[in-house]
């Protein structure tokens, strides 16, 4: 089955260098631990540059073809997006859950959309982690 929407495999290789180091420096001058001498137009502009090679990393890891790409790596891809589905519903349900049993909600406009970037850096993570863990665990069966 051919795909349209994947990526050449030496994209994975990039991601898997942009996605932890945008997420770093992202979180690291989000929590104000990286001291930084800029201006505010360079400070947001950092800002938006390392996370947004974060999301391109996390976008290249996810959507990139395996040296091998058969129906098999097809049939993983669909069960790991379902899973990553299924558990962010479930985030959704226990937090909102949560939110109006303790009557807790997300302090203002930031605290809202962290809440809603945590849920979709949730999904495409629980995505990348099943598919790798589905492919490595079935190579090691295939080995021995």
């Amino acid at each position: 089955m051919k795909s349209l929407f994947l990526l050449p495999n030496r994209f994975k290789k990039i991601g898997y260098f942009l996605f932890p180091i945008g997420l770093i420096i992202w979180i690291l001058l989000q929590q104000g631990l990286f001291k930084t001498e800029l201006n505010h137009t360079m400070k947001v502009l950092t800002l938006s540059l390392s996370f947004f090679s974060f999301l391109f990393g996390l976008y290249f890891i996810s959507f990139s073809k395996e040296p091998i790409e058969d129906e098999y790596v097809d049939s993983v891809r669909l069960k790991s997006f379902q899973i990553s589905s299924i558990t962010q519903m479930v985030f959704f349900l226990i937090s909102f859950t949560m939110m109006f049993l303790f009557n807790i909600e997300p302090s203002g406009d930031g605290g809202l959309s962290i809440f809603f970037l945590s849920s979709i850096i949730l999904f495409w993570i629980m995505y990348v982690t099943i598919f790798n863990y589905t492919l490595i665990n079935t190579k090691s069966k295939i080995d021995d």
